[in-house]
Formats: C-alpha cells, sequence, structure tokens
C-alpha cells in the first residue's frame, strides 16, 4: 500500500478537557513522508512532527512540545488517524489542547469519511517485528511479540466493582477501529475529578465527555456504550500513543494496565530496538491486515 494523506481537510470544534477553553482543530491534506505533524495557530508557531521523543508529559494526557508552544490530549485523533489509515496530515489547534468533543475517537471517523482518503506516491514503511520486545514498571508492562497482523490486547484490573477486570483484543484495521474502539469514552472516578478542579485541572470535564465512576456506580445516565468500554478505551489510548513512532506495524501488543507514560516509553524502547524489527514495505502493495473501507458515518457504533 502507499502512503495516505486526507483528501480535503476538515474543522472541528471543542472544549479543552484540562483548561475548558473552546478550541479549533484542523486537519489539512499533507505530502508523502510527512507523518503526522501540529502547529498552535494561536502562537503562530511552526509545525512539528510528532514521535515518541516530542512528548513532553504523560500526566493525564499525551503531551508534545510544538515550537515554543505544547499540544496535550492528542491521543484521541493520533489514534483516529492511525485507525483509518491516514499515514499524512498537518494539524493546527487554536489553543493548548486538541478539543476533547465526547472523551472518545468517535466524533472525528465521520470527518475522515467526509473528507476521503488519497493514495501517495510514495510506499508506506512497515516495523515487522521478528522478536519479543518487552518493558515492566511498576507491576504493569506491555510487550510486543511477531504477527503478520497488528493485533492489541490490553488486559486492566480495577478495584472499582464498575469496572473490575476487564480483557479486550483486536485485529485492528479500519473497520474494527471504526466500530469497535473509536466510541469507548475516557474515564475516571468522581474523587478524582474533584480534587482535579480543585488543582484547576479538567476545567472542561463534564458527563458530556468522559465516563464518571462514584464506587461502583456509573454516574453517566445513559449509561456504558460497550460492557467493556474502559478496557476499550485503554486500547485506543494505546494505539495513539504508539502511532507516534511514525510507522505502521506488523505484531502483537499485548499490555497489562498500561497507560501513556508506559506507552510512551514503549514506544522509545521499539523504536530503539533496531535488532527486533525489520522496516519493510509491502512487495505486493497490499497491507494483509487491512480490509476496504465499508463504513458509512451514520453507521457508526
Amino acid at each position: 500500500m502507499k502512503q495516505t494523506t486526507l483528501k480535503k481537510g476538515f474543522t472541528i470544534d471543542g472544549i479543552g478537557l484540562h483548561t475548558g477553553q473552546k478550541i479549533t482543530m484542523t486537519v489539512h491534506p499533507a505530502f508523502a513522508d510527512s507523518g503526522i505533524c501540529f502547529r498552535r495557530s494561536d502562537a503562530a508557531s511552526e509545525y512539528t512532527r510528532v514521535s515518541p521523543y516530542t512528548v513532553t508529559s504523560t500526566m493525564l494526557a499525551t503531551t508534545i512540545k510544538c515550537g515554543e508552544q505544547s499540544v496535550s490530549t492528542i491521543e484521541h485523533i493520533m489514534s483516529a488517524l492511525y485507525g483509518m489509515g491516514v499515514d499524512n496530515a498537518m494539524i493546527e489547534v487554536s489553543g493548548p489542547e486538541v478539543p476533547i468533543l465526547d472523551g472518545s475517537a468517535k466524533p472525528f471517523i465521520p470527518m475522515i469519511i467526509g473528507a476521503g482518503i488519497k493514495e501517495l506516491g510514495k510506499p508506506r514503511k512497515y516495523l515487522k517485528f521478528n522478536k519479543k520486545v518487552r518493558l515492566e514498571k511498576d507491576g504493569k508492562w506491555i510487550e510486543i511479540i511477531p504477527s503478520r497482523f497488528f493485533k492489541v490486547s490490553f488486559d486492566i484490573d480495577f478495584e472499582s466493582g464498575s469496572i473490575g477486570q476487564q480483557r479486550a483484543f483486536f485485529q485492528v484495521d479500519e473497520n474494527t477501529f471504526a466500530s469497535e474502539i473509536a466510541g469507548a469514552r475516557t474515564f475516571g472516578f468522581k474523587q478524582e475529578v474533584e480534587s482535579l478542579w480543585q488543582m484547576g485541572l479538567a476545567k472542561g470535564g463534564s458527563l458530556e465527555n468522559a465516563v464518571v465512576i462514584d464506587g461502583d456506580d456509573i454516574l453517566n445516565p445513559e449509561g456504558l456504550r460497550f460492557k467493556d468500554e474502559f478496557v476499550r478505551h485503554k486500547v485506543l489510548d494505546l494505539i495513539g500513543d504508539i502511532s507516534l513512532t511514525g510507522y505502521r506495524i506488523f505484531g502483537h501488543i499485548r499490555a497489562y494496565k498500561s497507560g501513556h507514560q508506559i506507552n510512551n516509553l514503549f514506544a522509545r524502547l521499539i523504536t530503539e530496538s533496531k535488532d527486533s524489527y525489520s522496516i519493510i514495505e509491502v512487495p505486493d502493495g497490499r497491507h494483509p491486515g487491512l480490509t476496504q473501507l465499508e463504513l458509512k458515518p451514520q453507521g457508526l457504533v
């Protein structure tokens, strides 16, 4: 498969989860080998191409350095672009964070489909793993093992009865991402959200953009979108964080209680573990792990 970008740009407005500010984000097409780049339109900064090494903070979200400024909460749009097969894009953000929208990647999917995806003149490059790479930290771990496809397995374990132990497994392609992963919302506990408010954080947080848990109860009146929505959101975040490597992946990522910090450390580790993978172009021009996009915006879960 060739590298891809959007056929045309799109703009989306919303509030920032942590600042509560109104934010406008525009995603533009880009040339081959551009990767995903961000700029702060309110600060007239230059575009910065993302990588695991542009990440400056993983507290509550993934934050990157963008010129002399920063852009936070990039993981959902990064996950959406990767999950829907977009390799190159230029993203302008009018403030310090990407709009949180409904707390998931779902709102980006019809925007990407509506903009359309086009192939560019250069081949895609993939990291094809030939042996395991593993990272352990504070009782949590993440690893990748060889696979002909891009797969993700994730396990979580919370004391809250609303979450408990959950496990998810996906062979990730555009259809699976749009229907099974993108709609899973970020989540938090009521007491933690109240503490963040007291610290001047999560000013834009509400039941409209997060699943909020109080003890064993879900406070959102509409309930959950999936019975295992919590672990699905962890998969969403993981895909976004790992996509900062700038490559498509042939490998099976398995994670236990991982979060943004460990995801970023692992993205750096696999980038540096050059004896564990080959950089390849698919010889016959087809990615065996991807299928033709058949979804329509109204058909999304």
